[in-house]
């Protein structure tokens, strides 16, 4: 699985709240993922919603995804709905990372990215290969390739569609 998009960059501690603000919360809880999308990032950026096209990418430092895992499904959701293909961190908490993963969005820990890439620049990530090569500069970095049964949940947009495809769940007509 190959990963290529426009990069858009952030320090460290960007926390889940940072992704989607606590004050949307309750579109969170009703699952209204375009409402989540609306918001993202806007207190760091209020324009960001306006900005971000499908396919971007969002590299940030240390520990993405901090804070309180009940707001992790509207970050991930919203960051995923707006047009985010991929969460990438220089370091980030596993039950971040493991709730992405479940939702189908790529999210990884990669030392060096921060330094990799600016905001604008053009990033591709081999998640089989363990490469991430910045094509606007042609510097590159290796990390430890994604195991290939999260690559099958990623290609199946998440745990709940791999689960139900591999015990043969047809949906009825």
């Amino acid at each position: 699985m190959i990963l290529r998009g426009r990069v858009w960059t952030f320090g460290d501690e960007l926390g889940a709240t940072d992704l989607v603000s606590a004050a949307y919360d309750k579109f969170g809880m009703s699952q209204q993922w375009g409402e989540c999308a609306k918001h993202l990032l806007e207190d760091i950026d209020p324009d960001f919603p306006t900005k971000v096209v499908n396919g971007d990418l969002l590299v940030a430092g240390r520990n993405l995804g901090a804070g309180h895992a009940h707001y992790y499904t509207a970050a991930i959701m919203g960051a995923r709905t707006a047009g985010i293909a991929g969460l990438l961190g220089e370091t980030m908490g596993g039950l971040f990372r493991r709730a992405a993963i479940d939702l189908g969005v790529p999210a990884l820990s990669i030392a060096g990215i921060a330094a990799l890439v600016k905001t604008g620049d053009e990033l591709e990530i081999d998640l089989a290969g363990g490469k991430a090569t910045n094509r606007s500069s042609g510097a590159a970095i290796t990390f430890g390739p994604v195991s290939p049964i999260i690559l099958d949940i990623l290609f199946a947009g998440g745990s709940t569609n791999w689960a139900l495809r591999r015990i043969g769940y047809v949906e009825p007509a």
